[in-house]
């Protein structure tokens, strides 16, 4: 079966593709595939894949290799509260003071240095 995707050089479990300017990204982990991006893209992959595999669309992610997933329009909050909590119980350090860590994407990232100028500033 080919759809289209190019493999990530970073992780070899990242697939990316880019039609008409759209980006549509998969991740493959087990016996499970994670899409996101064009909401256009993302049915036809969809449609194209259960054509020679059974698939069970689950919807959003919510919870995925100890993240915590929360998703609105334009944005994925990512967050390892529950572990972080257990972690700082488990040394004593529940009262311990917090800072926020911002994380920005960087799709050349993805890539790697060799990556295609379409792919990183799709048009």
């Amino acid at each position: 079966m080919k759809l289209g995707f190019i493999r990530s050089n970073v992780d070899p479990r990242l697939y990316l593709k880019v039609v008409q300017g759209m980006l549509l990204i998969l991740v493959l982990y087990v016996d499970d595939l994670f899409l996101t991006g064009s909401e256009p893209l993302m049915i036809e992959c969809k449609r194209e894949i259960s054509y020679e595999f059974e698939i069970k669309d689950l919807g959003l992610m919510h919870y995925f290799l100890c993240l915590e997933v929360w998703q609105r329009l334009g944005d994925i909050f990512l967050s390892q509260g529950k572990d972080i909590v257990k972690l700082l119980e488990r040394f004593g350090m529940i009262e311990c003071k917090s800072l926020p860590t911002l994380m920005e994407m960087n799709f050349k990232k993805l890539y790697g240095e060799s990556a295609r100028p379409d792919l990183v500033n799709p048009s």
